[in-house]
């Protein structure tokens, strides 16, 4: 089978490791980081033709989903045709191995050739060394960004995903030399299936879909995505886009989050984008009841609570205007820095 061609050896630290060795490390000797990729080798080696993942809950309640070797393969390539990586490249993991996005990293290692350099997860990861492809998290570009910002260049490709990109990180990428590229993509998608630029001369608000993956849209207007390699058919996801062409979208927000106020549909994520410039704090619109248009648009700002005097007519229509304005020391969030609306909510009083 298709998979099986890359079961055999890889780069790792500028060695050449044979991956029939996972099967006889002690694994319970090592940090969790390294278990864990480990655990991963050892499942991408053994009889069985798919892997098993647990979803982020991006398209329903999470849950432990099984996926074809072969649609991993797929991605890998898709990915390295897209950035035009080549072998011995030198790639950089320093995500989670138990997530889609750090097992996609091994994978990419194993079918197009790289050196891949891990590294235990942090929010600020170590670039010390010249790397041609990396993966990351805003919460950990972000965390570069803050502290060592000049790093950040060491990296010739850097693919962001997890999370939206925040106003902060665009500010402060538009003159490093690195490519950085934001990714849309699910675990049921095998990591991401588009991409668009971030900085740099070809920066676009607009997703590129990669080859052999066709999208449309479901009566909520939320994208559908339809690829045989992947094993996926008209794959309903949660968010909300605008279909430009047939391989390009733009994402608008996310259609569990939508507040319907009055029979307007206002999407959060909109009203935010419009924010960005004028708020300095991570924050958020949300749905608040309201007695008379049953739900209107509120805010929620991270931080200490300050006197807020935005005027808030110069920037939004009428109706996406806040009603109320509240303050939280800290917001939830998941390991990829992603903002947990509803959990974080419940500590609002």
């Amino acid at each position: 089978m298709f998979w099986r061609k890359y079961i055999h050896s890889f780069m790792v630290n500028d060695e050449v490791f044979q991956l029939s060795k996972a099967n006889t490390i002690n694994i319970d000797s090592l940090p969790p980081w390294l278990k864990d990729h480990y655990l991963f080798i050892r499942e991408w080696i053994n009889d069985k033709d798919y892997i098993k993942v647990k979803t982020s809950g991006s398209t329903g309640n999470p849950k432990t989903i099984k996926i074809h070797k072969n649609a991993f393969v797929f991605s890998a390539l898709n990915t390295g045709k897209y950035l035009k990586l080549n072998p011995k490249d030198k790639a950089l993991l320093c995500l989670p191995g138990s997530y889609i996005a750090g097992k996609m990293m091994i994978v990419r290692t194993f079918v197009l050739g790289l050196n891949l350099f891990w590294q235990r997860p942090s929010s600020t990861p170590e670039l010390n060394r010249k790397i041609d492809f990396a993966a990351m998290t805003p919460m950990q570009l972000q965390g570069i960004l803050t502290t060592n910002k000049s790093t950040i260049n060491n990296i010739d490709k850097l693919i962001i995903g997890g999370a939206p990109v925040n106003s902060y990180i665009l500010d402060n990428i538009s003159i490093l030399k690195t490519k950085i590229y934001e990714t849309y993509g699910m675990t049921e998608t095998v990591s991401h299936i588009a991409i668009k630029s971030i900085n740099g001369n070809k920066k676009s608000e607009y997703f590129s879909v990669l080859p052999d993956i066709k999208i449309g849209i479901d009566k909520r207007k939320c994208l559908t995505i339809t690829s045989d390699k992947l094993h996926v058919n008209k794959l309903a996801s949660n968010d909300l886009v605008e279909i430009i062409s047939n391989n390009k979208f733009k994402w608008l927000g996310r259609f569990d989050n939508v507040i319907n106020s009055g029979g307007i549909k206002l999407v959060p994520e909109q009203i935010e984008a419009k924010l960005k410039k004028s708020i300095k704090n991570d924050f958020y619109i949300f749905g608040i009841q309201d007695p008379l248009l049953t739900n209107v648009p509120a805010l929620v700002i991270e931080g200490k609570p300050e006197k807020f005097n935005l005027d808030f007519t110069k920037v939004l229509d009428k109706f996406e205007i806040p009603k109320k304005i509240y303050f939280l020391k800290k917001f939830i969030r998941t390991d990829s820095g992603k903002i947990k609306r509803k959990e974080t909510l419940k500590f609002i009083t």
